[in-house]
């Protein structure tokens, strides 16, 4: 539980009846690598904090292919945003990629707190636009970019996942087909040994 008070504290100074309310609405989990922690067709409403681990947010298509929407590690947060904001259900699961511990936050909790302590709200909405403005990069890297691209830049934000994530996950992240991923890694290590 306290892995998220620290991380609030390396942005904000916050009193310590915040720090208490907040141990009273976190639920702490430690999850089983491969745990589904959301199910598609929810409506749970929670924000989810990675303490330790790895996560990945993913939608599952009529054809059964996934999609990997979103990966979260350590300081991360991650839930299904189109049901935490609307009456909609789920359209996307959560699952462990690894024996992970996370924090759960219910919405009615945090809302609750936004009232009483506005500046955690403040404090919030700055995470918020962090993950909007990471959603667009996204986006447009998927819009824009070559496979080979979209791969380096994959390994130059997220080198750490790597070493956790199969490869069919991390080529349904990328939009690509893990055979072409291969291809990638197999020109990318030629490139590097290259005199």
């Amino acid at each position: 539980m306290n892995e998220l008070i620290d991380y609030i504290k390396s942005s904000i100074s916050i009193p310590d009846e915040i720090q208490d309310k907040l141990k009273e609405i976190i639920v702490e989990k430690k999850v089983v690598k491969g745990a589904v922690l959301l199910y598609e067709n929810s409506l749970k409403k929670e924000h989810i904090f990675v303490a330790s681990g790895c996560l990945r947010s993913f939608y599952k298509a009529e054809n059964g292919k996934d999609h990997t929407l979103q990966f979260a590690i350590k300081n991360w947060w991650i839930s299904d945003y189109i049901t935490l904001y609307t009456d909609k259900k789920s359209i996307v699961s959560i699952e462990s990629l690894s024996h992970s511990k996370i924090l759960v936050i219910d919405k009615v909790g945090l809302e609750k707190l936004y009232r009483e302590y506005p500046q955690f709200e403040s404090f919030q909405r700055k995470n918020f636009e962090k993950r909007i403005s990471t959603l667009q990069k996204r986006i447009l890297s998927l819009l824009t970019l070559s496979a080979s691209e979209k791969y380096n830049q994959f390994i130059n934000d997220y080198a750490v996942f790597e070493k956790v994530i199969p490869n069919y996950q991390i080529a349904s992240y990328l939009g690509i087909t893990p055979e072409s991923l291969s291809r990638i890694r197999k020109e990318r290590t030629k490139t590097n040994f290259l005199p």
